[in-house]
């Protein structure tokens, strides 16, 4: 007769699982590597690998991972877009963006949708696996570089958007020239221009689409979902 209860036997099951990885990127040999680095650790598995954001959203959504480890920057939908889609739609999946890049931008786009981690591919096989395990306790990750421009943007003072240059933000959102965003909000076109001057100032932007892109990456607005 066995001496383990029917509690041990879970408790014994639970410890004993792996960490359940997805890789997404657009390089072979990049995945390739991620996987022998990752796989060499005795509680962590790769469970699949996708090449885009299309593929990664298809394969998460059959293989149940813990963690997404993805690229940003890859044909057809990139690790930004698809990185939004995996956090709204799937609750319990962790996303860690494992990149080349550490440009601001980025930064800030990943981290306001709520990376758990952000990892330089210059990364050493120890750092990667530490971070896989960080995330999946409930942690976070973040390469050096990137933390410390995490501090950087913590510590600028952040603009402020009315409620008027926000309304006239997101009508340029959806595609409508000035006179047609005075007729739809009952304002002159002089207030428009001058609402869109402001918001150019604020953003620091040089075009429309300039000025799109700024307030996205701040949540100021948000872009219509893809068809």
């Amino acid at each position: 007769m066995s001496g383990v209860t029917g509690d041990k036997q879970a408790d014994l099951a639970e410890t004993q699982r792996r960490i359940r990885v997805l890789l997404v990127d657009d390089h072979t040999v990049t995945r390739a590597g991620a996987r022998r680095i990752l796989e060499d650790a005795p509680d962590i598995e790769v469970v699949g690998e996708a090449s885009d954001g299309v593929e990664a959203l298809s394969k998460a959504d059959s293989l149940h991972p813990d963690i997404v480890a993805l690229d940003i920057d890859m044909p057809g939908m990139d690790g930004i877009k698809a990185c939004q889609m995996l956090l709204r739609h799937g609750a319990s999946t962790r996303v860690l963006a494992l990149t080349g890049h550490d440009k601001e931008a980025y930064v800030r786009e990943m981290t306001r949708l709520g990376v758990q981690g952000y990892l330089l591919k210059s990364a050493g096989p120890d750092e990667l696996i530490q971070a896989v395990r960080d995330i999946y306790a409930g942690g976070f990750a973040f390469s050096i570089s990137v933390s410390e421009k995490l501090r950087r943007v913590a510590n600028e003072p952040q603009p402020h958007m009315t409620t008027k240059e926000r309304a006239v933000l997101r009508a340029v959102a959806r595609g409508l020239k000035n006179q047609e965003i005075a007729g739809e909000l009952s304002i002159s076109l002089n207030t428009v221009e001058f609402h869109m001057r402001n918001l150019f100032d604020k953003l620091g932007a040089s075009s429309r689409a300039d000025a799109l892109m700024r307030a996205h990456r701040l949540g100021w607005i948000d872009f219509p979902e893809d068809e």
